[in-house]
């Protein structure tokens, strides 16, 4: 008895197939997304992307990826990915955690530099203010004085605003 499997059990594979391939493309277009949002580190699992941590997002079994409908077609395509992933992207624990320490630090540093120019435009501001206060005081005292020679007879220009 070797008959032919019924045409609708073979689309529903096919169909089987293709939705465990999309679920594939786009959890890998999700992890790509976060790589290019956290400056080249896997945000999830230490930074480490491996087949079982995309079929995980996937939500799909391991498994899957070893039996006859994908061995020879989805499983290459995983590892082409993996491979090309791995190279452009910082893996690993310790890795990850020096180069998020060194981004740390570098953002320290940065944020040092603007506390720093912020005191000094601070003072700048403080000195500028006294200045400001002693001119006003001056000008006053200048103005006074010029009031004062109103009734005379000296002619003084007229520096009154209009």
């Amino acid at each position: 008895m070797n008959k032919a499997p019924p045409s609708g059990l073979i689309e529903h594979a096919k169909q089987r197939s293709l939705m465990v391939f999309n679920k594939l493309k786009s959890a890998i277009n999700e992890i790509e997304v976060e790589i290019d949002a956290n400056e080249g580190i896997y945000p999830y699992n230490g930074g480490k992307i491996s087949q079982a941590e995309l079929c995980r997002r996937a939500k799909i079994n391991q498994v899957t990826l070893s039996t006859a409908a994908h061995r020879n077609t989805t499983r290459p395509m995983v590892e082409e990915w993996l491979t090309r992933i791995h190279n452009a992207t910082i893996s690993g624990r310790k890795s990850v955690r020096r180069a998020v320490t060194d981004r740390a630090e570098e953002w320290k540093s940065h944020h040092q530099a603007i506390a720093e120019n912020y005191r000094i435009a601070e003072l700048e501001m403080l000195d500028m203010r006294k200045n400001l206060r002693r001119l006003e005081n001056e000008n006053t005292a200048l103005r006074d004085r010029l009031a004062s020679y109103e009734n005379s007879k000296i002619l003084t220009p007229n520096f009154s605003k209009k």
